[in-house]
């Protein structure tokens, strides 16, 4: 069970989120999906604050991937666009047991009740931000605690463990 990307009201939808940089080349982490990979080609075209960057290069790292445009060749232009949002035009197919967060948000949830109010990314899981009268909880995204997500019925189920849902 996981997450596909995301949408926003920038052009196209969230394909990953770039973090801090490295060297002096303006290369920069890179927070992605791997299916989400394909929109980081050499050459492709993706928006930062809606302006338009072209990947100069990307590259495998001890902790996920960098990435670099021809836009930002230095630290310091790699500096200004940390921590931003990356904006893929075209959204690839989601396979089996794959939500966008906007499928998400809004469901209700069984058995004890309340409603999906956000997802939260992380790097080793997603996180759904559950709203039950007064409470906002988080829950990890994964079958063992969120085992049913019907999204045409409108609701998911989380299990219920002490702790975690109050």
């Amino acid at each position: 069970m996981s997450l596909g990307s995301s949408s926003s009201t920038e052009p196209g939808f969230v394909a990953g989120r770039l973090g801090r940089p490295h060297g002096l080349d303006g290369f920069l982490g890179l927070y992605v999906e791997p299916e989400d990979l394909v929109h980081f080609e050499i050459g492709a075209v993706v928006h930062i604050e809606g302006h338009p960057h072209t990947v100069r290069a990307v590259r495998r790292a001890d902790k996920g991937h960098r990435v670099a445009f021809a836009e930002a060749t230095s630290r310091d232009a790699a500096d200004r666009i940390r921590n931003r949002d990356v904006f893929a035009l075209g959204r690839r197919a989601l396979g089996e047991g794959e939500f966008r967060p906007d499928q998400l948000v809004g469901l209700d949830v069984r058995p004890g009740g309340g409603r999906v109010t956000g997802v939260i990314s992380g790097p080793a899981q997603d996180r759904l931000a559950i709203k039950r009268g007064d409470v906002v909880f988080e829950v990890p995204f994964v079958e063992d605690l969120v085992p049913v997500v019907d999204v045409e019925s409108g609701y998911l189920e989380v299990v219920e463990i002490d702790g975690l849902t109050e």
